[in-house]
């Protein structure tokens, strides 16, 4: 169950990890404010992305306790 639960973080990370990657292409439109929300998404975009490979590395790798 650990392995599933992994993979539904990995999954619903890579989600936001890709809405952040929109949020950032669609900050280069002319708006006030953007290097604020270009920062904001970089950040995002890159913890969502560490934790989705962390998750999948650990489904992958670690043998489930119990069967």
């Amino acid at each position: 169950m650990q392995k599933y639960s992994r993979l539904l973080i990995s999954f619903i990370s890579l989600m936001i990890s890709f809405f952040s990657l929109f949020g950032f292409l669609a900050t280069f439109e002319p708006v006030s404010n953007a290097i604020a929300f270009r920062a904001f998404y970089s950040i995002l975009g890159i913890t969502t992305v560490t934790i989705s490979i962390r998750m999948m590395y650990l489904a992958i790798r670690n043998p489930p306790l119990v069967e």
